[in-house]
């Protein structure tokens, strides 16, 4: 069974040096980096954490995963949707997931990913060719 990317992100916030292991296999972290570190990519929500019904079940036993929501990541940054349903559609996914991948969600959604796993920097998506590198100007 593959790992969750809360799995995966926890793994390599121990031994930044396992990414190797990971990189190949889930390019799904290059969508949790761009989200968490690109300017222009931070999601249109308020900051904070919203008022949710926190998931009670086994990781791995809910509704969904980040795995099938990272296609609708993109629903956040659209200007055209009012601010009301872009939060509604916000709360439902943090409510389909499992407590530490909604706190995961957050931490995306406020650009605060260091936060929750120190070594994961911007610096580190930069190096590991998640993000790509930007020239000192």
């Amino acid at each position: 069974m593959s790992k969750l990317l809360i799995e995966i992100l926890q793994d390599v916030n121990k031994d930044p040096k396992s990414i190797t292991k990971y990189k190949e296999q889930y390019s799904a972290l290059s969508v949790i980096f761009s989200y968490a570190y690109d300017k222009d990519k931070k999601f249109i929500l308020p900051e904070g954490d919203p008022p949710y019904k926190h998931s009670v079940l086994p990781l791995e036993m809910n509704p969904t995963n980040l795995y099938s929501e990272l296609r609708r990541f993109y629903v956040f940054c659209r200007t055209d949707l009012k601010p009301i349903k872009r939060e509604q559609i916000f709360v439902s996914l943090l409510e389909g997931l499992h407590t530490s991948e909604a706190n995961l969600m957050l931490a995306v959604k406020d650009q605060k990913l260091n936060k929750l796993f120190p070594k994961l920097t911007k610096k580190f998506a930069q190096d590991t060719g998640f993000l790509p590198k930007v020239a000192n100007v």
